[in-house]
């Protein structure tokens, strides 16, 4: 035999190895999204929370059961709650009091003053539509969500952009943490 004949039966014998451990890395690697084998994929937890929003006459807040997901720890919940409260309601017979840019940025909570710090972006303010009724609402449907799905909280200071302000749209005070049980 040749040695260029054998060259040529090793080279052969190389690439039909090299193509079976591509073949075979393929069908076992996942491919992009999807879970290593073995792992199975567990959907996320979710928990029925009860949003609050002005009802159509701006009368009253309705209630609204909703299910969100459930994050680890109280101020991602927290958090995860206020950003379904600013999607608005699912219901008809609600508004969202709500600017429609405005976002919640961070939930810091203070154990022992058992106050819940929401620190929004500068929209809630620039973006709110003004005018004391919805004003009311934009603090009240805040005060009620928390209230009702985290008892442990007993006020809310509202932050814009990390610092407190005097009012939202200039009718109310909300400098202060707001007692949730006190406030109108």
């Amino acid at each position: 035999m040749n040695i260029g004949r054998t060259i040529a039966i090793v080279l052969v014998i190389l690439a039909i190895v090299v193509a079976g451990l591509v073949f075979l890395e393929r069908r076992t690697k996942p491919g992009r999204g999807e879970a290593p084998g073995g792992i199975q994929v567990v959907p996320e937890e979710t928990r029925t929370v009860t949003l609050y929003y002005p009802d159509r006459q701006a009368g009253s807040l309705v209630a609204e059961a909703r299910e969100i997901a459930v994050r680890d720890g109280f101020e991602a919940q927290v958090k995860a709650v206020i950003q379904a409260l600013s999607d608005g309601p699912e219901n008809g017979d609600a508004v969202n009091a709500f600017p429609g840019e405005a976002a919640i940025i961070q939930v810091f909570w203070v154990e022992d003053e058992q106050t819940v710090y929401l620190d929004f972006n500068a929209e809630l303010v620039s973006g709110h539509p003004g005018g004391s009724t919805g004003e009311y609402f934009t603090i009240a449907m805040i005060l009620r969500t928390i209230g009702e799905n985290f008892p442990a909280v007993r006020r809310v200071q509202l932050l814009i952009e990390g610092s407190p302000v005097e009012t939202i749209a200039g009718h109310y005070d909300v400098g202060e943490p707001l007692d949730i049980l006190k406030w109108r």
